[in-house]
């Protein structure tokens, strides 16, 4: 592993062809997905190829249009409160006005960008794992178990996006046999694909270096944290406080003491990133617009996924306005770095009077040179979350005052009050608005709200209907082509 130096910012043009093989493109052509037996096994992607090359290939896949764009903005934000469609009141992007109110049906092309990523960067990592157990390769016992390790992490992380969406799904490993129907097209419960992802990531915070070979490399710290966030979403609060202990204790992350600053291009990969996609213009490697559907419509972006009047009451009824100055543009705003172009008047970063929303996403601001949309990176784990479920762990065990040394830290880094209460029904109420504050149009508000059994109470003026909207249906092309073997979830 130590002979590896392919940081996927600036990889050679080899690998950047490789893995834009997996890539999907900006068009609806991501309907034209295989079901997933045809998709998922066969010669593979990489036969032939050597280790590193598949390596590089499950971190490229991160910057997939349906992995971590405008398909993931989509059910991931916009179906929640926080998050409202955006954009023009014509511009429906294509289904996100229909996420935006719960009317979003299986022929749409969103939860059909999901599902086709997740299983593609299902069938890259199955791929690897055969390429390392390769005879050929003659690599170590220990680097073996390294590689494989890296591959299941990816693996157990698409795994988790498929339960959450929606629901069972079928697990395809590196041995399923490819004329197995049952085993490729049916769907396994909830409950087998999560114990399948917390095995897979419990051998991945075994074998995975404790510090990353290159920045951005996922480690012990990024699996343990991901384990520790499956784990909570089963209420298994004894595993979630032991996992997030051991991460406090690795001394191997903090917060970063400016909450401004964590999204700015310039403070990538701070000392709080856990787990964080690498954008890059040097090698046109952006994460496939992104960045640009977020921005203030008619000035650098499309505006979609806007920050909603909900989340904004909601930074004011908390007298929270260091984070909500972080998370949101409003118009007429001079952006931080509006100074760095006064040499050219042509170029202004400050949000005009008359965009056609009044907010939009400031964590996903990239300033008004189309350059900096493809350096922008993706966190998707930090140590504010570590922090949070440390807190409501101790919590639902009875653990008061270890939670709100937890909880108090966070808040204590945006200037506000200690909260006091060790009522642990108040104290759960007070972690879970928390979560809302802190992570607000961060891509976790949905899940962690249905997570928390909420749906209707939080979800349903918007249109959530109890017992059908907990997840998302079946991409109905997938279950043509299974010829009926995949089963639609209810409601749909």
């Amino acid at each position: 592993m130590k002979n590896l130096r392919l940081q996927y910012k600036t990889m050679t043009k080899t690998l950047v062809v490789v893995s834009a093989l997996l890539a999907m493109s900006c068009s609806d052509d991501y309907l034209d997905v295989k079901p997933e037996g045809q998709a998922t096994t066969g010669s593979g992607y990489f036969q032939g190829e050597n280790v590193e090359q598949a390596v590089v290939a499950s971190y490229s896949h991160l910057l997939d249009y349906s992995q971590h764009s405008f398909s993931f903005s989509g059910i991931f934000s916009i179906a929640s409160d926080d998050a409202d469609k955006g954009s023009s009141p014509g511009d429906t992007g294509a289904d996100k006005a229909k996420l935006d109110n719960f009317t979003h049906e299986p022929t749409d092309v969103s939860v059909a960008g999901i599902w086709g990523a997740n299983y593609r960067g299902v069938a890259t990592a199955n791929t690897g794992i055969d390429i390392v157990n390769e005879p050929s390769n003659n690599l170590a016992e220990a680097t073996i178990a390294e590689y494989q390790a890296e591959f299941k992490f990816f693996r157990a992380y698409h795994y988790f996006t498929l339960v959450k969406v929606f629901g069972g799904v079928p697990i395809i490993t590196e041995e399923t046999d490819p004329s197995d129907q049952e085993a490729l097209l049916v769907r396994d419960s909830s409950e087998d694909v999560y114990n399948f992802i917390v095995e897979d990531l419990t051998e991945a915070s075994e074998n995975l270096p404790q510090t990353p070979a290159q920045t951005g490399r996922v480690t012990r710290g990024t699996a343990k944290t991901l384990l520790a966030k499956v784990q909570m979403y089963q209420g298994n609060w004894e595993e979630v406080l032991e996992l997030t202990n051991e991460v406090i204790a690795s001394g191997q992350y903090a917060l970063h003491p400016n909450y401004e600053e964590l999204w700015r291009i310039q403070n990538e990969n701070t000392v709080e990133s856990i787990f964080e996609v690498q954008g890059s213009s040097s090698e046109n490697l952006g994460i496939n617009n992104l960045a640009e559907h977020h921005g203030v419509r008619g000035q650098w972006g499309w505006g979609f996924d806007v920050p909603s009047q909900s989340l904004v009451d909601a930074y004011n009824a908390a007298g929270d306005d260091i984070r909500k100055d972080a998370t949101i543009i409003f118009r007429g705003e001079e952006m931080y770095d509006n100074d760095l172009y006064d040499s050219d008047p042509n170029i202004s970063a400050v949000v005009s009077e008359d965009a056609p929303n009044p907010y939009y996403s400031e964590k996903m601001y990239f300033g008004p040179l189309a350059a900096n949309a493809l350096d922008k990176n993706l966190i998707l784990l930090r140590y504010a979350d570590v922090l949070l479920m440390n807190a409501e762990a101790n919590n639902e065990l009875g653990n008061s005052s270890a939670a709100l040394a937890s909880l108090n830290e966070v808040r204590s880094r945006v200037e506000l009050p200690a909260i006091t209460t060790t009522s642990q029904s108040e104290l759960r109420q007070t972690i879970w608005k928390e979560r809302r504050l802190e992570f607000g149009m961060e891509f976790d508000r949905y899940f962690d709200v249905i997570r928390q059994g909420r749906g209707q109470q939080v979800f349903g003026p918007l249109g959530f209907q109890a017992g059908k909207n907990e997840v998302f249906p079946i991409p109905q092309d997938q279950i043509s082509l299974s010829g009926g073997l995949l089963k639609q979830n209810p409601g749909y």
